[in-house]
C-alpha cells in the first residue's frame, strides 16, 4: 500500500471503519505516521479490533493503543489512575538554564533530566489549568515518543509558592542520558559559523516533522514552536544529535478552550501567522499555525542562520541582517507588517532554499508558510479540512509536508 493511497485511507476511515479492520493487518508491519491519527477517533470498535491485534508484532499497534487509552483516561474523570503528578520529595539536584531556551537541565537519581516549566495564568483557573498539565503528561508519558521527537516524559511537578503552598506553576520532567549536554536549536544556529551537512539538516527537519505529527494525533496543539523550544542533544562528535520539542507553556488540548491573549514580542510573533499575532489575535489557534511554526523553522535549519540575534544584554534582541525586515519590527500598522514579514519569509525560501536545500525542501517550507492561504494550490482550502476529529487536516499535513520531506535522499 503507497503513501498515497494510506493517507486517502485515513481519512477514509471516519467513514468506512470496516475498511479499517480489513487492512490493520497490512498497516502495522509499515510504519506510517498517518497510523497514529486512528488515535484521535472517538469510535469504539477501533478500540476492540486493536485489542484482538498482536502489539508485540509491531511498536505501531502497541502506540496507538497506549495513545487511545491516554485520551480515554483524560476524557473521563472517572477512569482509575495513577497520578502522573510526581510526589513531594521527587528532588532534582543540580538545576541549570539552557541557553537561549526556557528549559532546564537537571536530575535526579543519576538520570538526567530536562524541565519544561508551565506558569499558571491568572486569568485561568487553576483546577483546569492542573487538569490540562495532568492529560499532557499522561499522554506525553503513556507512548515512547523517540521517533517523533520528543523526550520520554518521567511525569509533572506541582511548584507551589513556599510561603503560601498557593500552585505558581508546573513542570514536565523530561528524561536524557546522564552526559549529554542539551544545546537549544537557537544556540546552535547563532554560534556555529558554517551550517551542518546536508543529510543532519534533513534528518532534524523530518524530526520535527514528525513531532507535529505526534502532537496532533495526540490532541495537543503546541502553539509556542521555534528554536528555543527545540532540543538538541548534540553527540560529541560534533554532529546534530536527537532533537526534541519543548515550551509546552501555551499548549492547548485540541478539545478544550482557546484563549484569545497574545503578546507584541516580535522575536515570537515572526513564528505565527498574522492572525495569530499581538495582544488579541484575529483567529483561535489551530493546527495549521502550528504547522506554519514549523514552517519558519524549516527555514532556519535550511538557511543554517538565526533570525533572531541575541547579545549578552538580554533585552537587546535584534532581527539578522540576513532576513530584511527591521523596517516592520515596531511599526504602527502591525498587521501590515506582520503579512510584510510572512511575504518576506516566503520570498526567502523561494529564492535561497532551492540552492542550499534542493526543490522539494523549499516546496515544503512554501506549503507551511502559506498552509493558511485562501489560494493555496499545496495544501488546500482550509474549509475542506474541518472535521470533529481533526483527521483530514492531518492527513494532509503528512501528505504534503512529512512525506515530501522524507522523499529527500541525500
Amino acid at each position: 500500500m503507497g503513501d498515497t493511497t494510506r493517507l486517502k485511507y485515513a481519512a477514509y476511515a471516519k467513514s468506512s471503519l470496516e475498511g479499517i479492520i480489513a487492512n490493520l493487518e497490512k498497516w502495522q508491519r509499515t510504519f506510517d505516521p498517518s497510523w497514529f491519527l486512528l488515535a484521535r477517533i472517538a469510535v469504539p470498535v477501533i478500540d476492540q479490533q486493536l485489542a484482538e491485534e498482536n502489539p508485540s508484532e509491531t511498536g505501531v499497534v502497541s502506540t496507538v493503543m497506549q495513545l487511545r487509552r491516554a485520551h480515554h483516561i483524560t476524557r473521563d474523570d472517572t477512569v482509575a489512575s495513577s497520578s502522573i503528578f510526581l510526589p513531594a520529595s521527587y528532588e532534582i539536584k543540580d538545576r541549570e538554564l539552557i541557553p537561549l531556551s526556557t528549559a532546564s537541565t537537571g536530575s535526579n537519581s543519576g538520570r538526567g533530566l530536562v524541565i519544561d516549566y508551565i506558569p499558571a495564568r491568572e486569568q485561568v483557573d487553576i483546577d483546569l489549568t492542573t487538569k490540562d498539565v495532568r492529560n499532557l503528561a499522561r499522554i506525553l508519558s503513556n507512548v515512547d515518543p523517540e521517533p517523533f521527537g520528543l523526550f520520554p516524559c518521567q511525569g509533572a511537578v506541582q511548584c507551589r509558592d513556599p510561603s503560601t503552598q498557593k500552585i505558581t506553576g508546573f513542570e514536565i520532567i523530561f528524561s536524557i542520558p546522564q552526559n549529554i549536554r542539551p544545546r537549544s536549536l537557537r544556540s546552535l544556529l547563532s554560534t556555529s559559523p558554517t551550517s551542518y551537512p546536508l543529510n543532519e539538516r534533513v534528518k532534524l527537519a523530518v524530526t520535527l516533522a514528525r513531532s507535529t505529527v505526534f502532537l496532533h494525533s495526540s490532541c495537543i496543539v503546541h502553539k509556542n514552536i521555534s528554536p528555543e523550544n527545540i532540543i538538541i542533544l548534540q553527540q560529541p562528535t560534533d554532529t546534530l544529535g536527537k532533537m526534541s520539542l519543548v515550551g509546552f507553556e501555551r499548549f492547548r488540548l485540541a478539545e478544550a478552550r482557546t484563549y484569545m491573549a497574545g503578546d507584541n514580542a516580535w522575536e515570537k510573533n515572526i513564528y505565527r501567522h498574522p492572525k495569530r499575532q499581538g495582544l488579541h489575535p484575529e483567529e483561535e489557534y489551530t493546527m495549521q499555525h502550528d504547522i506554519y511554526s514549523v514552517g519558519v523553522c524549516l527555514l532556519e535549519i535550511g538557511l543554517w542562520t538565526s533570525f533572531v540575534c541575541y547579545s549578552e544584554d538580554p533585552k537587546s534582541i535584534t532581527s539578522s541582517p540576513e532576513l530584511p525586515i527591521q523596517q516592520h519590527i515596531g511599526a504602527r500598522d502591525q498587521q501590515r507588517a506582520a503579512a510584510s514579514i510572512k511575504d518576506i519569509l516566503g520570498r526567502e525560501a523561494l529564492t535561497r532554499l532551492p540552492a542550499v536545500m534542493g526543490q522539494i525542501y523549499s516546496d515544503v517550507v512554501v506549503s507551511c508558510l502559506t498552509c493558511l492561504d485562501k489560494n493555496n494550490q499545496r495544501f488546500g482550502d482550509e474549509r475542506e479540512f474541518e472535521d470533529d476529529d481533526g483527521i483530514l487536516v492531518g492527513v494532509r499535513y503528512i501528505e504534503k509536508i512529512l512525506f515530501e520531506l522524507e522523499k529527500i535522499v541525500v
